[in-house]
Order: structure tokens, then C-alpha cells, then sequence
């Protein structure tokens, strides 16, 4: 972790404290993903140099974090006189790819979507309108001649759309807080859980022969048949939680033979698992290889490599009661003008990576359609909506 030196030179405004100018600002500079898609995007650099000149600009303590080159963090801190709960408010500064954009993806303009006034461009929802509410609620808490008690730390992160290097990153670094909130396109709906998932590669084996020499090959495609018909059966049996709902798989990929004439010596199913609390790497792995071992001891020439995971993500379960949602809800309650709904999510994102560590996380955020689609907006209202919100939760959980 290091003091941001921030390289930035414009063109674009630093004095801005409006979250909806601040959106138009973000969804102006490109911070499409490096490593998402097929093209490389242009990455965070621009987008996390102009936050740290925002910063500078009103004295806000920051920090860079950058341990892969071109995948930079920043984390603004304003600090309290101590003794109070502080608060983190965690968004990523990265987007989709832009290739998927109908018409100008970083236009940043207002128009009228639905009756209703909204900003459009890439990454206006997802989530560069949240990343301004964030920062207008910071700019108006540092403004105050009198500090709260607890810290509000302003964490936005590179690569959440990818592998999250940004959270993993201030995790590592040492980052904490009593409470996180994070403002994912929600739609004004708070949620407190989330899936987790798992991928599992799973070889099976066969021995590779001419097409013409059954005495000797074993189709290892063919075999593969006997292990997605147990897992179908395994799929039924998955367990259920009362928030999040059931947990489920599927086989994204598979990949097997070299050339139609010859037997294939190896088929690879990649399995995704859509988690829940109660499952984990271990208990996956080893439900992988029950499995396995049952097929294997009914079918004599069925034979495979262990299971191995290459990607996992943690499940998301912040009970109901805590104060952290019970807080938010009242406070959104009073904006919106009714109770939110408080519900789980199907999508993953950094909550998960948060609360893993301790850090009590919610995820609410604004209104809008597009999510990485050919179009993308944000309800300008919904935006002040979200800015609000943040500045009287920070009130009420950093006093």
C-alpha cells in the first residue's frame, strides 16, 4: 500500500462534487476490462489517476495499490476524531468491454429513457453512478468543520468484472472496516446474500488407438457419458438455503479427442457450482470424487485424474438482523418513501471477498437497464437516491 501520486492532467473536472456530473465524468473515460474479453480493454489507469486527483483536490487522504502493473486501486480515507465504527465504501472502477456497445459508449448523455431523465454510455449503471454517489457522499462528509467519529474509507477497485484483483488487492493490504457497503446496480433492492462458485475440472481417461483398433482404445468421450449422468443425479440432491435459494451447477465447457479417426485418450468437463453457505471447496472435491470412485468401481474401464478446482469464489450471507442492514433499511425507507425489499442476489460480486474476512457487507445501489448489453442507463434520480443514502448511513454508523 502506497500514497497515491497521482499523474492525472485532465481534461476532466476535479472540482466536481454532483454525483450526477461525476457519473457523466466516470462513464466519459474508458476502464473497459484488460483481461474480460477477446479484445483487451484500456484498463483502470486513467480512471483510478483521475479519482486520485478528485481526491488531492479536497485533501482526502489516499493510498495507490497497484501489485499488477496497470491494475490500479485507490483508497480514499477520511478519518475520524476516533472512537466511532467506520465505514468502507467498496465499488470497482472497471467495465465491460465496449465492443458490445450499439452506438457511443462513452458519451456520458442525458436523455429520456422511460419518462425519466438517464445517463447512458458503458459502465453508466454497472457501476459508475454508484462510484459517484460514493463520492459525493465523501466530498460532503470531509466538507464538515466537525469530524465524525469513525473513518470512511472510499475503496475503488480494478477487475471486478474479471478475477477481482482490486478487493483481493485492499484485502491484502489490510484494509478493514466495521461495516461495507457496496452500490451494485440493485434497482433500490438491499441485499444481504449471495451465491458463491466453484469450478471444477474433472479428466476422464481413456487410451488413445487408431479408429480402426476397438481391442485397444477406450473412448474417453464415450465414458465421459457415464459421469454427466451421475452428475445429473448429484444435481438433484444439491442443498437449498433459506435466503439464497438452491444451489446448482452446470457443465460449461468440455473437451475431448484430437481427430475423428483416432480414440480419444482424454475428455475435460468443466463444472461450474453456483454455491451456498453451506458448501465449500473441500466438500465439493469430495462429493467430485464419490462420484468418481462409485462410477469406477461399477464400470472396469472407466478411469480418471482427480478433481482439481481452478477458480473459487465464497458465498455471501449477511443475516437480516444485523445493524448494518437494519440501518440502511430505515434510512432508504425514508428516501424512497417505502420499505426496500431485502433480498439475495443470483450474480456474484466483492461482498463475497469482504465478508470473508469479517467486514459486515451489504450491496444496494440504483435503477436502470443494460448490464453488459448493447445499451446501458441509469435513472438519474435514482443516482441522488443513492447518494443520499450514503451520506446518513455514514452519519448514523460512523457517530
Amino acid at each position: 500500500m502506497s500514497t497515491a501520486q497521482s499523474q492525472f492532467s485532465g481534461p476532466f473536472d476535479v472540482t466536481v462534487d454532483d454525483s450526477v456530473i461525476l457519473t457523466q465524468i466516470l462513464t466519459n473515460i474508458n476502464s473497459s476490462n484488460v483481461t474480460l474479453s477477446a479484445t483487451p480493454g484500456a484498463g483502470e489507469t486513467q480512471i483510478a489517476d483521475y479519482l486520485a486527483a478528485w481526491l488531492d483536490h479536497r485533501g482526502i487522504e489516499n493510498h495507490r495499490i497497484e501489485t499488477v502493473k496497470g491494475r490500479p486501486s485507490i483508497v480514499g480515507v477520511v478519518r475520524g476524531s476516533g472512537g466511532g465504527k467506520s465505514l468502507m465504501l467498496n465499488g470497482h472502477i472497471d467495465t465491460v468491454s465496449l465492443n458490445s456497445y450499439e452506438h457511443e459508449p462513452l458519451s456520458g448523455h442525458i436523455l429520456e429513457k422511460d419518462g425519466r431523465p438517464a445517463i447512458f454510455g458503458r459502465g453508466a449503471l454497472d457501476m459508475k453512478s454508484g462510484l459517484a454517489a460514493e463520492m459525493a457522499a465523501l466530498a460532503s462528509i470531509k466538507a464538515r468543520k466537525t469530524p465524525l467519529r469513525g473513518d470512511v474509507i472510499f475503496a475503488a477497485v480494478s477487475d471486478e468484472e474479471d478475477a477481482s484483483q482490486g478487493t483481493q488487492d485492499l484485502i491484502a493490504a489490510g484494509w478493514r472496516a466495521d461495516g461495507a457497503v457496496i452500490p451494485e446496480p440493485t434497482n433500490r433492492i438491499l441485499i444481504t446474500a449471495h451465491k458463491g462458485f466453484i469450478w471444477v475440472e474433472v479428466d476422464i481417461l481413456g487410451t488413445a488407438a487408431h479408429g480402426s483398433d476397438p481391442t485397444t482404445g477406450v473412448d474417453s468421450i464415450l465414458q465421459t457419458g457415464w459421469f454427466l449422468t451421475a452428475l445429473e443425479n448429484y444435481q438433484s440432491r444439491l442443498p437449498v438455503d433459506d435466503i439464497i435459494g438452491p444451489a446448482s451447477l452446470h457443465c460449461g465447457l468440455i473437451h475431448g479427442g484430437e481427430e475423428p479417426s483416432s480414440y480419444p485418450a482424454k475428455c475435460t468437463v468443466t463444472v461450474e457450482f453456483r454455491t451456498i453457505p453451506v458448501q465449500t471447496d473441500k466438500s465439493i472435491l469430495h462429493d467430485m470424487k464419490s462420484i468418481l470412485a462409485t462410477i469406477a468401481k461399477d464400470k472396469p474401464t472407466f478411469k480418471y485424474a482427480e478433481p482439481r478446482i481452478t477458480l473459487s469464489r465464497p458465498s455471501q450471507k449477511l443475516p437480516v438482523e444485523h445493524p448494518l442492514v437494519q440501518q440502511t433499511a430505515a434510512i432508504a425507507t425514508d428516501v424512497y418513501g417505502y420499505r426496500p425489499s431485502i433480498e439475495s442476489m443470483a450474480i456474484w460480486c466483492d461482498a463475497a471477498l469482504l465478508g470473508e474476512v469479517g467486514i459486515p457487507t451489504i450491496v444496494i445501489g440504483q435503477a436502470g437497464e443494460g448490464l453488459h448489453a448493447k445499451e446501458e442507463w441509469v435513472d438519474i434520480g435514482s443516482i441522488n437516491e443513492t447518494e443520499q443514502i450514503f451520506v446518513r448511513l455514514i452519519d448514523d454508523w460512523c457517530q
